[in-house]
This record gives C-alpha cells, sequence and structure tokens, in this order.
C-alpha cells in the first residue's frame, strides 16, 4: 500500500473517531520490529550523507530540514542567525533529502548543506501535502551528525529570530535528558490536559512539547535510541500519529524530555498573537496554516512582514511566494475583534506561563 492510500485511511479513520481505535500501550514492539518495506528500524547507520558542500567546523550546529519548496524559508532563519552572530561558535546547517539548488547566501555565510540518503524510509512513515517527509528528518540527523557534532539546535523554516543568546542556548544543561524542547499550545492553555496522542496510545498524562524547536545532547540521543524507537513508532502506527513526527517524538520520549521556557519556541497564531507582549520572545514560530510568507491573512504586524519582504526581495525576486504587508487593520478590523475576544476568555489560562522561568536558562524536568 502506497504513502497516498495510508493518509486516506489514516484521514478516513480520523473522520469516524478517534475514540473508536484498539489501543497498544506496549511501545516496545515497534523498536526491533522491520518496517514495512524491510527497513531495519532499529539501526539508522545506512542513513547517510551522500553530498556536502563542506565538513562540520565546530561541535554545535543548529540545523534545519527542507525539502525544495522550503529551501528558501529556511534561508531566511538562518540569514537572521546568521547576520546576528557573525562570530558564532556553531555551524548552521541545512539539511535535505534532495539534491537542494544553490544560492549566493550559503557561501556568504558559511552554511553546511547536506543531502541525505534515507533509502525507503519515505514509503515507511506517513506523510501529506502539509507535512511532508522532510519532517521526519529532524529525527535521523542526530544519528547522521553523530561524530560531528555534540549539541544541537533544530528550527523549523517557519522561525522568525527575535533575541536571545544561541551560544548559551547550546550549552545549557538538559539534566541528562536527550531533548529540550517548549511545551505545545495545548498545554500552555491547559497544562494538565492529557493530549489525543498519548490517549490513542495508551499512555497516562505526560507533558507534550512542540517539536518546532529540539534542543539535542547528542551523545544522549544515541544512548537513549531517541531517534531508532521515534521511526519505528511512525513506521507501525500510521493511523495514530495526528501530528506526525510530533506525536512520535512525544510518545517516544513521554515524560523524557526538558522543559524549556516558552520565549524559545513562541507559537504565534491567533490565539496567541497580543499575547506576546507579556513575554520576551527569542523565536516566533508560526504554526498552522497562516505564515507572513503564505497569502492567506495571519495578522502579522509590518516589523514582521517588511522583514520577509526585504529578504525576498534581495534573494528571491523572482520566488511565487504569496508575502503579506502588515496588519491591514482597515480591511481586517473584523478579525481582530473576534481574535480580541478570544483573548480576553483566555488570559487566564495562557498567562500563568507568566513567571514559570526566572529566566531564558531555566529548565524544568
Amino acid at each position: 500500500m502506497g504513502n497516498r492510500e495510508y493518509d486516506k485511511l489514516f484521514y478516513v479513520r480520523r473522520l469516524i473517531s478517534l475514540n473508536s481505535w484498539q489501543i497498544r500501550p506496549n511501545l516496545e514492539y515497534a523498536i526491533e520490529t522491520k518496517g514495512r518495506l524491510g527497513m531495519n528500524l532499529s539501526d539508522l547507520s545506512s542513513v547517510q550523507i551522500v553530498a556536502q558542500n563542506r565538513a562540520a567546523s565546530s561541535r554545535r550546529c543548529v540545523y534545519f530540514c527542507v525539502d525544495q519548496k522550503f529551501f528558501k524559508f529556511a534561508l531566511f532563519v538562518a540569514n537572521q542567525i546568521a547576520t546576528k552572530f557573525q562570530r558564532r561558535d556553531f555551524d548552521i546547517c541545512i539539511v535535505s533529502a534532495e539534491a537542494l539548488a544553490p544560492h549566493p547566501l550559503v557561501e556568504h555565510h558559511n552554511i553546511r548543506v547536506c543531502q541525505i540518503d534515507t533509502g525507503d524510509l519515505s514509503n515507511q512513515v506517513p506523510s501529506d501535502e502539509r507535512i511532508s517527509f522532510a519532517a521526519y528528518l529532524r529525527i535521523l540527523v542526530p544519528s547522521v551528525f553523530k561524530d560531528d557534532y555534540d549539541r544541537l539546535l533544530y528550527l523549523d523554516a517557519d522561525f522568525f529570530y527575535q533575541r536571545g543568546d544561541l551560544n548559551q542556548l547550546l550549552d545549557l544543561d538538559l539534566k541528562g535528558k536527550a531533548v529540550g524542547a517548549v511545551r505545545d499550545m495545548v498545554q500552555l492553555r491547559k497544562p494538565e490536559r492529557n493530549t489525543k496522542d498519548f490517549e490513542l496510545f495508551g499512555l497516562p498524562f505526560g507533558k507534550y512539547f512542540n517539536s518546532g524547536l529540539l534542543l539535542i545532547d547528542t551523545a544522549e540521543w544515541q544512548k537513549q535510541k531517541v531517534g531508532e524507537k521515534t521511526i519505528s513508532i511512525a513506521a507501525q502506527n500510521f493511523d495514530r500519529l495526528p501530528y506526525h513526527d510530533q506525536t512520535a517524538l512525544n510518545v517516544a520520549l513521554h515524560n523524557n524530555w526538558a522543559e524549556l521556557s516558552l520565549v524559545w519556541n513562541y507559537e504565534y497564531s491567533h490565539q496567541t498573537m497580543y499575547f506576546s507582549a507579556m513575554f520576551d520572545v527569542c523565536f516566533f514560530h508560526f504554526i498552522g496554516r497562516r505564515k507572513p510568507f503564505k497569502g492567506e491573512y495571519g495578522g502579522f504586524p509590518k516589523r514582521i512582514t517588511d522583514e520577509y519582504n526585504a529578504f525576498f526581495a534581495q534573494h528571491f525576486p523572482k520566488a511565487s511566494v504569496g508575502l503579506q504587508d502588515g496588519l491591514d487593520i482597515e480591511n481586517k478590523w473584523i478579525k481582530h475583534v473576534f481574535v480580541f475576544i478570544f483573548h480576553m476568555l483566555n488570559a487566564r489560562r495562557f498567562l500563568r506561563n507568566d513567571g514559570r522561568f526566572q529566566s531564558d536558562w531555566d529548565v524544568i524536568i
């Protein structure tokens, strides 16, 4: 059965009833099994770099995983970081399963670009038009880079850098955990709420993170076989992954990760945009389908859209992207009325996050 057939089955089952599925709580069955096409998912050593523009030059790295479609958006964030940290003690790397078109910014900022061979793995994990196989590369990279880097910081391509010392973040003590991350929006508003992801696997309550930012201790990742467990869970559970790689990662790391302050991965949407003024945000994460570089209005202020517009005008003048231009409040004011109402109704829930972390560098286990 091909990927598209599995996708159809997955969404049909979701529409019928999430709660009617039969759950197998034991996850160990997935770890030492073979995938649908016979690849041994307990050993990711076959996933290797097949092309790169240069070798590693530091023991730490900020990396992105994209296909050609999202390459330009990863370059936007990489350009922000490289411009801010011109004398940085970390590599910036863009990883893809396909050959990416060359771009002058890669050489200008000394960005490492790696193409990796994943074999048949793309046919063994679920993906769709919105979440492509490139999303799973973040799980493979720590094993591929295990000899190159001690610390990794993964970022989605729809991030926006505002402030924060990434050198210090890469040195953060994770208290023996393999991964540091930020709680997902569903638990930032309702911290005691178990997620549908865990319920589908018969798991008890656990803290649930957004996989858009992952601070990774490479040695611990390898020791705990996080990559193998996550890929195996994804390959064996097509119909129980409402958020694809994020679900699989959270199941593999159930109650075994370090929580970082939300300022490192502030999920920007109609639910949180006005609350952002209450937090000294380091990275904005444009979750969902509305993004500053897509045509559908998302309520992004000019200080954000102007930076995107300037970047694409200079570096991708012929790119076909739906760039936005500020709030356009004269035409969109009614949308903001409803957003204000939502914020008022959820202010108590969300603003309880103020003060949970005393500084950018606090970690909660």
